[in-house]
């Protein structure tokens, strides 16, 4: 199971921190040509969701390889817990801003984000 855990949860951080990590490096005008959907919501909520992807990534991986490595620190488990948790609600609302542009080329892999979190917070409720 704590194998399942990694490799999940590693697949989560690695596809959020590019993910994040190239919208939150690309410059408005360019991001909007990219991403139609950044048109509607305008600069600041791209580039906030951008950032709590890099930061849920980096959250969702740290404190697990702590909590499986450093004795005393098991509680930091749930930690990586509430940022995939935080990663997973941030596709609920990509699938939701989505549908409602009707851009649904886009809902697959979001979807598959979905699926991947939620896979991720079971494993890490199980192997703490």
């Amino acid at each position: 199971m704590l194998i399942a855990t990694w490799i999940i949860t590693g697949i989560v951080a690695a596809i959020n921190l590019a993910a994040g990590g190239g919208k939150a490096s690309t410059p408005c005008p360019q991001l909007q040509d990219k991403m139609p959907w950044t048109t509607t919501t305008g600069k600041g909520p791209a580039y906030f969701a951008a950032w709590s992807e890099v930061v849920g990534a980096v959250g969702a991986i740290v404190p697990l390889i702590l909590a499986h490595t450093v004795d005393g620190w098991e509680w930091a488990g749930w930690v990586s817990f509430a940022a995939v948790l935080g990663l997973t609600v941030i596709q609920v609302l990509a699938i939701g801003l989505h549908a409602k542009l009707k851009e649904f080329k886009a809902l697959p892999v979001n979807v598959v984000l979905l699926g991947l979190g939620v896979a991720s917070m079971v494993l890490i409720a199980v192997t703490l």
